[in-house]
């Protein structure tokens, strides 16, 4: 009997051990995870404040091009510029930032809440990394803006990775 009852004690005070060593490595988890994804956010920012000088850029290179193109056949300047204006448009990624902006407050409020994360975080991050891809292809060849916003959002990337590492030793 006496036995026994040390025993259960000895397994009680364990399974407190691992309980508490699994809550302040979950703590340290979810920390390193929302420090990941504020600098998504960050990252989100910097890209909306490129957005502008990419698209301008992207518009100019692109009127000049068809401009090239067109020496010698007669083309209305209007037209011209409405479709360099509707291409450049077709390269914006402000609702690609408004996206993954809007994932990663959800990606936030989940990480507050608690309860279980993984399905939930899996597909958040399922689309992060889409909306990134999306940047990145509609920003290629954009000329300097572009590069910066390239940089940015493949620092966003590594920081989705990041997070992703981390959440299979969430629970």
């Amino acid at each position: 009997e006496g036995t026994e009852a040390a025993l259960r004690d000895a397994l009680a005070l364990a399974l407190d051990e691992l309980n508490a060593f699994r809550a302040r490595e979950g703590g340290e988890l979810a920390a390193e995870v929302r420090g990941h994804n504020a600098k998504i956010a960050v990252v989100a920012d910097e890209m909306e404040r490129l957005r502008e000088g990419a698209r301008e850029y992207f518009q100019k290179r692109l009127s000049d091009r068809l401009r090239d193109v067109a020496a010698g056949i007669q083309i209305d300047p209007q037209r011209l510029a409405q479709e360099a204006a509707l291409l450049a448009d077709r390269s914006d990624i402000g609702e690609e930032l408004a996206r993954l902006k809007i994932h990663s407050g959800q990606l936030a409020a989940l990480m507050d809440g608690g309860g279980e994360v993984g399905k939930k975080l899996d597909f958040l991050l399922q689309e992060m990394n889409r909306e990134t891809n999306t940047i990145l292809s509609k920003t290629s060849g954009a000329g300097e803006p572009a590069m910066k916003i390239t940089e940015l959002a493949l620092g966003a990337k590594a920081a989705i990775e990041k997070i992703r590492e981390q959440s299979l030793n969430l629970e």
